[in-house]
C-alpha cells in the first residue's frame, strides 16, 4: 500500500568553504519541471538547471509537493560535463537520485546512486535514515549508505558507477572525448550490479542526505 511519507532531500556542505552547486532536474512526468519550484535555487539557467552556494558546513533541503516525485543530479563546482576540461581535468561526477515517485505505479523504486561515468571531481557522501530499506540487489539487502573515491578507486564500491562504466558492470557506450582520462580497461567496472540503490517507492520517508565532502 503507498503510504503519504515523502522522503526528505538534502544536501550539506560538509567543507569549511563556501561550494557552488548545479541542480539538473530530469524531465520525467510527475516530478518537478521547474528548479524555481526550489527555494534555495538563486541562478535559474532554464526550466530544468539552476545553481545556489551553500556556505560552510550549511544545508539546503527539498521536499516535492504532495504526489509529486523529484528526479535530477548535483554537481559540484560546474554544471555536469561529460568529458574533462582545463578547469576539471579528471571530468565531474554527480551526486543521482529520483525520489518520491510512488505515482509510477507498481514496482516503482526511488533510485539513487553517484555517477563517475565521466570522471570524478568531489567526494559525495549519501546516507539514508528512515522510510523503508535501502539495497544494491540481492547481495546488498540493507545500505544505509555510500561513498566514491578518486578516479580509478571505484570498483567493488556500492552505489558507485565507476570511470567510463555506464552501464555498471560493462562499458557500453560511455562519453568519448579527445584526451585523457581513457575509460577503462575491460574488468574494471563492477563486477556486480550495485551501482543503483533502491527501495520500493511505496516505502518512501526518512531522509536522503548528500555530503559535499570537497574536492578530488
Amino acid at each position: 500500500m503507498t503510504t503519504n511519507n515523502q522522503t526528505v532531500l538534502e544536501l550539506v556542505n560538509g567543507t569549511e568553504q563556501n561550494v557552488q552547486v548545479y541542480i539538473t532536474l530530469g524531465a520525467t512526468p510527475g516530478c518537478i519541471q521547474n528548479v524555481a519550484d526550489m527555494p534555495f535555487v538563486t541562478n535559474m539557467l532554464n526550466k530544468l538547471q539552476g545553481w545556489f552556494m551553500v556556505a560552510p558546513n550549511g544545508s539546503v533541503s527539498y521536499t516535492p509537493p504532495q504526489g509529486m516525485g523529484v528526479n535530477g543530479n548535483f554537481a559540484f563546482g560546474t554544471p555536469p560535463i561529460n568529458c574533462p576540461t582545463d578547469s576539471f581535468p579528471n571530468g565531474v561526477d554527480l551526486a543521482e537520485f529520483i525520489l518520491n515517485n510512488s505515482f509510477q505505479g507498481p514496482g516503482a523504486q526511488e533510485t539513487i546512486d553517484i555517477s563517475a561515468v565521466a570522471g570524478v571531481n568531489a567526494d559525495i557522501k549519501f546516507s539514508m535514515n528512515g522510510g523503508g530499506v535501502w539495497n544494491a540487489g540481492a547481495t546488498e539487502p540493507n545500505v544505509t549508505g555510500f561513498e566514491n573515491k578518486g578516479l580509478s578507486d571505484n570498483c567493488g564500491l556500492v552505489g558507485v558507477y565507476p570511470y567510463g562504466c555506464d552501464t555498471c558492470t560493462q562499458s557500453v557506450a560511455p562519453p568519448k572525448c579527445a584526451g585523457p582520462p581513457t575509460p577503462p580497461p575491460h574488468g574494471k567496472c563492477q563486477s556486480a550490479p550495485i551501482c543503483n540503490v533502491q527501495r520500493d517507492a511505496s516505502t518512501a520517508g526518512g531522509t536522503v542526505l548528500i555530503t559535499f565532502m570537497g574536492f578530488i
